[in-house]
Order: structure tokens, then C-alpha cells, then sequence
């Protein structure tokens, strides 16, 4: 396992960025702007935080990591953000169990499902690889200080 290959696991398509990205702003959209209904007080405030933490959350998976200059850690950064922003959208799912209706309701859960597909599919995929291939390059590393 090369640093390349970490590398190149750990650096996803900006075509598909671009995607993320107008979905989470139509997102954060309907959730400031948008009619969405709740009976419980302060559920639309924590809606927006946790919208936002999710743009957050996802803009960091997507940052460059060549700043980085150990190929472990760009990897393990890849991971943490990864499992930073899986706990945003169970945190923004959670919330969004409080809303009871609206004129926006259906296009914000439908897109909120679609982000929540894209970590479940694409990323998670990639997750999985990426652990791998950091843990292959964990034993090589040690295989070989231990045969000196």
C-alpha cells in the first residue's frame, strides 16, 4: 500500500462536492426560510444549527488534506471527518423527527434522506476502504522496522 493510494481514497469528486454542496444549501434553505412546522419550542432553532453543522461537517470531508504532510494522518483526518459528519446528520435526524409538517416538509426529509444515502453508499464504501488500507500500511510498517 502506497501513500498514493491513501491519498487517492481520501480525496472524493468535486463533481459530486458540487452536488453535496446545492443539496445542503437547498437544505439550509428550507430550514431558515422554509415552512416547516413544529409543536415543540425551540425545535426550528436547533434545526438550523444542526443544518448548518452538517454543511459544516461535510465541507470539512471535502477540504484538502495536502497540508498534511504525514499520508497516515491525511487518512486518519479523512476518517475523523468522516465520522464527525456522521454524527452531525443523526444529530439533524433526530431533530428532524420533531417537525410535524409544512408546506417544505416533504422536500426537506426527502433531501435530508438523499445526504443520508450518500454516507450510507458512496462514502461508506470509501470509509471501509480507506481503513483498510491504513491498517495495511500500519503492518507493513511495523513488518518492516520489525525485520531490521
Amino acid at each position: 500500500m502506497t501513500g498514493h493510494e491513501i491519498d487517492m481514497l481520501a480525496e472524493l469528486d468535486p463533481l459530486w462536492a458540487e452536488h453535496v454542496r446545492e443539496k445542503w444549501l437547498r437544505l439550509m434553505e428550507i430550514a431558515v426560510w422554509g415552512d416547516l412546522r413544529c409543536e415543540a419550542p425551540g425545535t426550528a432553532g436547533k434545526l438550523r444549527r444542526r443544518s448548518l453543522d452538517l454543511g459544516e461537517k461535510w465541507r470539512s470531508l471535502f477540504n484538502d488534506r495536502a497540508w498534511i504532510p504525514q499520508v497516515r494522518e491525511r487518512g486518519k483526518n479523512f476518517l475523523g471527518s468522516a465520522l464527525s459528519l456522521r454524527d452531525s446528520m443523526g444529530a439533524l435526524k433526530k431533530t428532524a423527527k420533531e417537525l410535524t409538517g409544512g408546506g417544505d416538509y416533504g422536500e426537506f426529509s426527502a433531501i435530508l434522506s438523499e445526504l443520508d444515502e450518500m454516507m450510507a453508499g458512496p462514502l461508506a464504501r470509501r470509509e471501509n476502504e480507506l481503513a483498510a488500507a491504513l491498517e495495511r500500511l500500519n503492518r507493513d510498517a511495523s513488518e518492516d522496522s520489525g525485520s531490521g
